[in-house]
């Protein structure tokens, strides 16, 4: 079988904590005849103008695909112009890094979630739309970083420094410090994970030590998260999801280099390998 040469593209801080994952996608592309090369997103020389290839490294072949988990979704967007078969692909690399657009798309789906309102910073000081207790959040964040959780006006404006100039904004959810991560990889449910906060933290990421558990998705879960795929045709993604009072879910977030972490610690479910099965399938 003929291999076909893809790139594997993290930033430098996230090469270090991610080791453990990129070995298994490495290995996991041999085995497929899909070889991939890690590089760091700061290495890179792209030529955007001009006769040469795009990528200018003269030891690097141009590659069939690219794997982009540095968080760039201009970089998914240029290689497709240039022919590259992009994961994920531009389009949900986009809306997956900015939660306006993902909340937005979600809305359109009639996919349940909290009320979420775009915001800037100058806006927010001037005159909070939403009563207190809210959460602020940086709408291009990830992991769990850059949002705060807002009880009164005294601490919005000792957060004040801390705040990008755009933000949403969104009530509590009811059950705070508690969510679900949904994998998918093409078409397929891979798994879900429930994930709860240990110290009283509105976040439940294990990355800021929260703990979790293999959840067994619903009818109604699994339909929502069917409709999501059916529409949007995500390549690999974290699709999580907040509680309401009475247990149903609610749409928060779509990861585009999502963290599996919490599924190889609660399953034997090797995600590196289905989804490098799948882009040898598409490439």
């Amino acid at each position: 079988m003929k291999k076909k040469h893809g790139l594997l593209i993290y930033r430098e801080e996230d090469i270090n904590r991610n080791e453990k994952f990129i070995s298994l996608l490495i290995k996991a592309s041999h085995n497929v005849h899909r070889p991939l090369t890690l590089i760091s997103y700061e290495q890179l020389l792209i030529q955007v103008s001009g006769s040469s290839e795009f990528f200018t490294r003269a030891e690097m072949p141009l590659p069939a695909f690219i794997i982009n988990r540095s968080v760039s979704p201009w970089l998914n967007e240029l290689a497709e112009m240039n022919g590259i078969r992009s994961f994920n692909s531009s389009y949900i690399s986009r809306i997956a890094n900015d939660k306006r657009l993902s909340h937005s798309i979600m809305k359109r789906l009639r996919i349940p979630m909290l009320e979420t309102l775009q915001i800037t910073k100058q806006r927010l000081m001037e005159n909070t739309p939403l009563p207190f207790p809210f959460v602020v959040k940086d709408p291009y964040g990830r992991g769990g970083t850059s949002v705060h959780f807002i009880t009164n006006a005294a601490q919005l404006y000792e957060t004040n420094t801390n705040l990008p100039n755009e933000l949403i904004i969104q009530p509590v959810a009811k059950s705070p410090g508690k969510d679900v991560r949904v994998y998918v990889v093409g078409k397929q449910i891979v798994g879900a994970v429930l994930r709860e906060s240990t110290n009283k933290d509105i976040r439940a990421n294990i990355s800021l030590g929260g703990q979790s558990s293999l959840y067994e998705l619903s009818k109604k879960e699994t339909a929502y998260i069917e409709q999501i795929i059916k529409h949007l045709k995500p390549d690999f993604v974290g699709l999580d999801f907040l509680f309401d009072e009475h247990g149903n879910v609610l749409f928060n977030e779509m990861e585009d280099a999502v963290g599996c972490r919490s599924l190889y610690m609660n399953s034997d479910i090797d995600i590196a390998s289905i989804f490098m099965k799948y882009v040898a399938s598409e490439t």
